[in-house]
């Protein structure tokens, strides 16, 4: 390790932390800490996939100095992580002053693409701490669900972004049509030395999630899916949520329904009981690109919170802070409401297999 190398890591390890003391401390205060936001500085995109629907919800964008301004806010509220997101976020010519923002008020940046743009966009990148790109399979599989030559396209990006030296994850979703494919994709991941995210489609909003009911699998299908996912983090490394997550999601009842509100659950049924309290609104929030916050990205359009342009963003967050939402299967959202809950065994995961890569 370089003398660059080992001050880097102190830096990391001293910031990380501290960042855990004062999520400690707001644990035990029952005090919110806003610790991760999701930007959609634009819900444009080059693609149609079968299950996203944000192409086509038309809303204005915050101009550049709108989205500057609020990531400084983020920023002063103590805000530790940014995820770049949208539509295609690379559709934005602005989107290199966006992450060097970021990146200047000492936040983590992460953006997440389909890929198509980032060979021919990587020097707008280069200030990233990781790029994430959208794979839910190899070959005619992939292509099936996300546009013709889109497995050729994420393959060129990945050669790309490693080429200068970008840290890259890929996130799969897994419906009717990829999940049969999951030994392959995990086969890919090896070979392109890579760590995968895997997520589960989302289908009870039409709105948000197009056609995503015409490739849902049937519910026992799905948890079967979910319990294979779940035994696989157990002995490969390369799989970055944990089991607890996975074993959590094959309790769902019913796959067709995204998530649960308070009213629509008893207080001893099983998904409210065992899984973990939902923390969106309160330690993470969306901003979707017309400065409204969300708690998350199922909740646009039915929970919003202010809007950051007329509110401010501490404004825009508070008022999320009391949100009906209290279950979903979402694996990113439940992974993240476990960590945020201090639940030990996903926070121990988190510690051993994400942060050490990609922090």
């Amino acid at each position: 390790m370089t003398i660059g190398q080992t001050k880097r890591t102190k830096i990391r390890v001293v910031s990380t932390l501290r960042y855990a003391s004062r999520m400690l401390e707001s644990f035990v205060r029952h005090k919110p800490v806003l610790s991760i936001a999701h930007i959609y500085p634009t819900f444009r995109c080059n693609l149609r996939c079968t299950y996203c629907n944000f192409p086509n919800l038309k809303t204005s964008e915050l101009s550049t100095d709108q989205w500057l301004s609020v990531i400084d806010q983020l920023a002063d509220l103590g805000c530790r992580r940014v995820g770049v997101s949208g539509g295609e976020p690379l559709l934005r010519q602005d989107i290199s002053a966006i992450i060097a923002r970021v990146r200047a008020r000492g936040m983590y940046c992460t953006l997440t693409s389909n890929g198509l743009l980032v060979s021919k966009l990587i020097d707008r990148l280069s200030l990233l701490n990781a790029l994430t790109l959208s794979l839910d399979s190899v070959g005619p599989v992939n292509d099936s669900v996300r546009g013709e030559g889109m497995f050729d396209a994420v393959k060129e990006a990945i050669v790309a972004a490693k080429g200068a030296g970008l840290p890259v994850k890929i996130n799969a979703v897994m419906s009717a049509k990829t999940a049969p494919m999951l030994d392959e994709l995990l086969s890919f991941i090896e070979r392109y030395d890579l760590h995968l995210t895997i997520g589960l489609m989302r289908s009870g909003a039409p709105d948000l999630w197009r056609d995503a009911a015409s490739i849902k699998a049937e519910d026992d299908e799905i948890r079967k899916t979910v319990e294979r996912i779940a035994g696989q983090t157990k002995t490969n490394p390369r799989l970055l949520f944990s089991e607890a997550t996975y074993r959590y999601i094959a309790h769902w009842d019913d796959y067709s329904i995204d998530r649960y509100e308070v009213d629509e659950l008893k207080a001893d049924d099983p998904i409210l009981r065992d899984g973990p309290r939902c923390q969106a609104g309160r330690y993470y929030l969306n901003i979707i690109p017309d400065g409204t916050a969300n708690p998350c990205v199922s909740t646009i359009g039915r929970i919003p919170g202010g809007n950051v342009i007329s509110d401010g963003v501490e404004g825009a967050w508070r008022q999320l802070h009391n949100h009906k939402c209290v279950a979903c299967y979402s694996p990113c959202m439940v992974e993240r409401n476990y960590l945020f809950s201090l639940k030990l065994r996903v926070v121990l995961n988190f510690m051993k297999r994400h942060l050490a890569r990609f922090f």
